[in-house]
């Protein structure tokens, strides 16, 4: 997937997240920040809505990785 899609960056480590709908494939307006739940530094979840999308609302981006 990666260059595939338009992604975007949080944080020092970089966490990204493709900018893209899961439930319609639109492009989404990403927030500023997000917020998530880690056990371990490889390991995240519980990531909240990150992301508005026009048509579907409230959605959460994929995550991808650490860049």
């Amino acid at each position: 997937m990666d260059g595939e899609y338009p992604t975007i960056g949080y944080g020092k480590d970089n966490m990204t997240f493709t900018r893209i709908c899961p439930k319609c494939n639109r492009f989404v307006k990403a927030d500023k920040s997000v917020k998530f739940m880690s056990n371990f530094i490889d390991e995240i979840k519980d990531i909240k809505p990150n992301a508005t999308c026009k048509k579907c609302g409230r959605v959460t981006m994929e995550f991808i990785g650490y860049y």
